[in-house]
């Protein structure tokens, strides 16, 4: 398997990114796990437009969490997902990394792209979606 690299994340991120996206994304007897599409190899097309300083916070974050223990990003991902539904500082910003670290892995999940050497069902193979586009 070829070193992940990105022009925004470093490469300790990058791998934070790939332990949440399986649990996320974890794969079962039909999908693959995140970390099995590689597609985490086309997270520049969508990192391009992030506004460089929340880039550099994301980059930190991730990068910090890239040595707590699987444990801790399983944990981390429940408050983010509990945080919908209280308020407060923490709460902001627990929301607003949902929605971020969520939009960046089910976005490159569902792109249709995998990384090479995925020689598996894409997800959009397993859910039988076709984009059909008609032009006028």
């Amino acid at each position: 398997m070829s070193e992940l690299r990105s022009e925004y994340m470093s490469k300790a991120a990058l791998r934070t990114v790939n332990r949440i996206g399986d649990i996320l994304c974890p794969g079962d007897e039909e999908f693959p796990s995140y970390s099995q599409t590689r597609c985490i190899e086309h997270i520049d097309r969508m990192l391009a437009t992030v506004p460089e300083g929340d880039m550099k916070d994301l980059n930190l974050l991730l990068t910090i969490l890239s040595i707590k223990p699987k444990f801790v990003l399983r944990w981390l991902v429940r408050k983010m997902g509990s945080a919908h539904e209280s308020n407060g500082p923490i709460s902001d910003l627990l929301r607003m990394l949902d929605f971020g670290l969520r939009g960046i892995i089910f976005g490159t999940y569902y792109s249709g792209s995998v990384g090479a050497g995925f020689t598996g069902k894409t997800p959009f193979e397993v859910l039988d979606y076709k984009i059909n586009r008609v032009v006028d």
